[in-house]
């Protein structure tokens, strides 16, 4: 019995032994960590920033394409800038852009709802550039937005066609898009259910210059270089500066783009799963330069521009998922860069040999102590696109642009002089006899496809090809013009003087592109 007894005790310790060596390995508690965790609120790719209740959501692209006659969208482009180079080429014929960029996007709910702040920061850089030179970091997007409002930089409210979402040379896509660059801008939008929205808002004015004639002037008045000229440009509509030289390339010193009262815009806004319509307005402050060279002679009374806007994007997955039309127009008065996005100053020409088409791209014109005659400028845009399969898909797109001048705008720019002068950029000018045959109206179409291939999710491959046909304005002479240098020593590029026919232009763009594309 006593046997017995032992070896029960001594099994007992053992066991006891057993556990206490067990427990002894078993790890220590650890502190809490503080794992990443998806925030579903917004979609996909955002996440919630360790210890906050704020979602972010990181994306970006880099991107490299190779244009064949590249277009306004590259430096010295066809269709745009000044086409010609002092050398036996007329324009540049191939060029290299890289580009790369990224996004920070962070959504919050609070009691006034959703808070967001957005940044898009990048670089592009052109192989016309000086090989040589790093590119500058650029933002085009900064806002914040909360209860209804934004402010910040942002896409204006009176667009509604997405250019650069059907074409890789939207910037000869003639519509109203915000582009790269966006609007510095504050507005409301209110929510009345259903899809339906209404904005206001006031936004960075898009100058595209007024231009003054001196039809009735002596040559001391906006003399270039000793020429008497009837286009006197400046992007700059009003400014408190001598106007020395307005076509040189900062366009006499003067801040381009720059007016003293933002723009007014308002619209209203349709999102429904068939697509989106959009119907806006806007109106802007376009004044002069002096009647002379100095404030104290004075200048034009302002005017009210203005532009309306109405366009659609219909959802086409009857035809096959994902396809979709868009469509858009627009009518304007003294507010030609709300009518297409192309011009960036105030002129457009093209060299194709020994011929030049040209055209302005002027909110309006006026002579010394006169008034500002506004010009009018429309434009109609369309693209559809459509899906082969979910990695390919093609564009179809084309659209057109007019500008015209009324009677006292023509009279002014024609005039009856001894001497004529357009000026074509930074220190050259057309000149002519005024024999007649001078019309200053102008128009210019395009269209164009777009295919690309997307074999792994995110990776972009694709080829656009473009048509652009320039519909050129008159000179005021029967068909000749005489291009001749003001001696400008910051214009070396400009086209050897000589006679040049004036007659439309065209030109085809291609171009390749490959992007990797980031949770955009």
């Amino acid at each position: 019995m006593k046997m017995v007894k032992s070896l029960l005790l001594g099994s007992a310790a053992g066991i006891v032994a057993v556990a206490g060596a067990q427990a002894a390995d078993l790890p220590v508690k650890a502190k809490p960590v503080e794992y990443v965790k998806v925030c579903s609120l917004y979609g996909a790719g955002y996440y919630y920033m360790p210890g906050t209740d704020i979602c972010l959501k990181l994306g970006g692209y880099v991107r490299w394409q190779f244009t064949v006659n590249p277009g306004s969208s590259i430096t010295s482009g066809s269709l745009s800038g000044q086409g010609g180079r002092n050398t036996r080429a007329d324009e540049v014929e191939t060029a290299h852009r890289t580009r790369a960029l990224i996004t920070v996007d962070t959504r919050q709910q609070t009691a006034y709802g959703t808070l967001r702040t957005y940044i898009l920061l990048g670089y592009s850089q052109d192989s016309t550039a000086v090989e040589s030179t790093s590119p500058a970091v650029y933002m085009t997007r900064g806002f914040i937005q909360i209860a209804g409002f934004t402010f910040g930089k942002a896409t204006s409210f009176f667009d509604i066609v997405p250019g650069a979402s059907f074409a890789y040379n939207a910037g000869m896509f003639h519509h109203p898009d915000t582009g790269d660059a966006g609007k510095m801008l504050a507005a409301y939008t209110a929510q009345f259910g259903n899809g339906v929205s209404g904005t206001i808002a006031i936004q960075q004015s898009p100058a595209r210059g007024v231009v003054r004639s001196n039809r009735n002037n002596g040559a001391t008045v906006c003399n270039v270089g000793g020429v008497l000229g009837v286009w006197q440009c400046s992007d700059h509509p009003y400014s408190l500066r001598t106007l020395t030289n307005p076509v040189d390339s900062t366009e006499g010193g003067l801040v381009k783009g720059v007016t003293d009262y933002p723009d007014v815009v308002a619209n209203i806004r349709v999102d429904q799963s068939w697509g989106t319509w959009l119907a806006a307005a806007v109106v802007r402050y376009v004044n002069g330069q002096y009647n002379g060279a100095t404030d104290a002679t004075g200048g034009p009374s302002a005017k009210a521009g203005w532009a309306a806007t109405t366009g659609f994007i219909w959802n086409l997955p009857m035809i096959a998922p994902g396809d979709r039309l868009s469509a858009g127009f627009v009518y304007s008065q003294g507010a030609v860069a709300y009518a297409s996005v192309t011009p960036s100053g105030v002129f457009q020409n093209k060299f194709s040999g020994n011929t030049v088409g040209f055209g302005f791209w002027e909110d309006g014109i006026y002579e010394p102590f006169g008034s500002i005659q506004l010009t009018t400028v429309w434009s109609a845009s369309a693209a559809f696109e459509h899906l082969w399969t979910p990695a390919l898909k093609t564009s179809w797109y084309g659209s057109y642009v007019d500008i015209s001048h009324n009677g006292t705008a023509k009279t002014l720019i024609c005039g009856s002089g001894t001497s004529s002068a357009v000026n074509i950029g930074s220190g050259s000018v057309y000149t002519a006899s005024p024999a007649g045959g001078c019309d200053p109206d102008w128009q210019q179409w395009n269209v164009g496809s777009r295919t690309q291939w997307e074999p792994v999710k995110g990776l972009i491959m694709g080829i656009d090809v473009i048509y652009n046909r320039l519909e050129t304005a008159k000179s005021n002479n029967t068909g000749v013009v005489v291009l001749t240098s003001t001696g400008n020593a910051t214009y070396a590029g400009a086209k050897p003087n000589g006679t040049y026919l004036v007659q439309n232009q065209d030109a085809v763009t291609g171009t390749f592109r490959i992007q990797r594309d980031f949770l955009p």
